[in-house]
């Protein structure tokens, strides 16, 4: 088999790009578990990087590329559904802290929107551009919904909401040590509110008491700016 055939077996056969992303992805876990959990070797951070290059490297359209692991993006779905079984074991306390969850979601929701709304501005960025970053600390299914009701381009929302995920995943923990944040609750809901479904992953790794209040905070802001976003950007 030449080179050429082999590029072009990749582009055709679609169970090599899930078999790609899934083998991606594994190398990503064993690379981490084997670095002692570098922040710089996160699983999501390894298969990105692999798969865009390949991609890249073969010339693959993205919507070729998506059409094949097609299955991953409907299983995230369930996956989020899944997120529910620490909430309902951390449920009581939850409710206990009901006032402060609806104050930080709300200012802490409209700040990461306005910031870096108004980081592109100072950039000279063009609207299309910033309407795209205002979902990004949504995770990715919210995100191309809410960026097509806005007017916005998708697929750069969705790149945006990649980015996020992953600055938050690898600088987090590195953030909480030099605010001396300690407590999981406080620190969970941050990873959920501002990285989303990366940064749960990331929740996980603390404590299951962060992982409920991250997935928390994810539902929660993604319901909030899915709701309002397209009513404030109406309105302006």
């Amino acid at each position: 088999m030449n080179f050429e055939s082999l590029i072009n077996y990749i582009q055709t056969t679609p169970l090599t790009w899930l078999i790609l992303t899934i083998s991606s992805f594994k190398l990503g876990i064993i690379l981490y578990n084997k670095s002692n959990k570098n922040i710089f070797l996160q699983p999501i951070i390894v298969a990105y990087l692999i798969i865009l290059t390949i991609v890249s490297f073969t010339n693959t359209p993205f919507k070729e590329y998506f059409k094949s692991v097609e299955i991953i993006h409907f299983f995230l779905g369930p996956a989020t559904v899944a997120l529910a079984l620490p909430l309902y074991k951390n449920l009581k306390y939850i409710k206990s802290l009901f006032f402060p969850i609806f104050i930080t979601l709300f200012f802490g929701s409209i700040f990461t929107i306005s910031i870096s709304v108004c980081i592109l501005w100072f950039l000279d960025s063009n609207s299309l551009t910033i309407l795209s970053m205002t979902t990004k600390s949504i995770t990715a299914p919210i995100a191309i919904i809410s960026s097509e009701q806005i007017g916005a381009i998708p697929s750069l929302a969705v790149g945006f909401v990649i980015i996020t995920g992953i600055i938050g995943a690898v600088f987090g923990t590195t953030v909480f040590k030099i605010m001396r944040i300690k407590n999981d609750t406080s620190q969970g809901f941050a990873l959920g509110l501002i990285s989303h479904g990366i940064g749960t992953a990331k929740a996980v790794e603390i404590s299951q008491r962060a992982a409920a209040f991250s997935a928390l905070a994810m539902g929660l802001n993604g319901i909030f700016t899915a709701i309002l976003l397209p009513f404030f950007i109406n309105l302006f």
